[in-house]
């Protein structure tokens, strides 16, 4: 009698572990689940910002072309060129990114996530290595037309100085912080998922 007692002891007790354990795993799930939603919403809404940005920063640009006469040089019209191909092709780069992102569901199976993000990740840093090297090379031909522009103040120089290492930081900050940060965030957060989905029995 007393040993069908402690069987029915022992059996409660491993149902209550077991429901325990069940709910811990959900808990942690669901940290995990919002940790990474918070992370690729950040992506998004960057990724947002910098179009708006574009969109605000392409009429000035185009002002300034048609109504300063200093940049109505011969040397300074391709330069201008170049400015507005390189501003095409991150827009474009900009909304091919976001549509990627936008696929991310973390309502799908992980391992199918997984491979989202990573072909997103692999997407992002070659994109930003060739927008990064057609950067340098805008802004070295901005430099060399400096010295053809007539009645150009050392200011002005300074000024180019100025614009062009805040460019460097801001693009080195966006790749490290908001996008690669974010980027492996999500991973190990899945990861982590597919470890509770599919335990080791081994």
């Amino acid at each position: 009698m007393e040993i069908e007692k402690l069987k029915e002891i022992w059996t409660s007790l491993d149902n209550r572990m077991q429901q325990q354990e069940g709910l811990k795993t959900t808990i942690i799930k669901e940290m995990l689940l919002s940790k990474s939603d918070k992370a690729l919403s950040r992506m998004i809404n960057w990724g947002y910002f910098g179009l708006v940005s574009i969109l605000f920063f392409t009429p000035v640009l185009i002002l300034v072309y048609m109504y300063a006469p200093i940049y109505q040089v011969a040397t300074t019209k391709l330069v201008f060129v170049g400015a507005f191909v390189l501003i095409i092709f991150i827009f474009t780069i900009g909304i091919i990114g976001l549509i990627k992102l936008h696929k991310i569901d973390f309502s799908k199976p992980v391992s199918s996530n997984i491979v989202m993000v990573n072909k997103y990740k692999v997407f992002y840093k070659r994109m930003t290595l060739i927008i990064s090297l057609f950067t340098v090379i805008f802004f070295v031909l901005l430099f060399i037309t400096y010295f053809y522009l007539p009645h150009m103040e050392p200011w002005r120089l300074i000024g180019l100085f100025s614009a062009i290492s805040a460019g460097f930081v801001l693009g080195f900050w966006e790749y490290k912080r908001m996008g690669m940060k974010n980027i492996n965030s999500i991973l190990r957060s899945l990861e982590e998922l597919k470890e509770l989905e599919e335990p080791d029995y081994l």
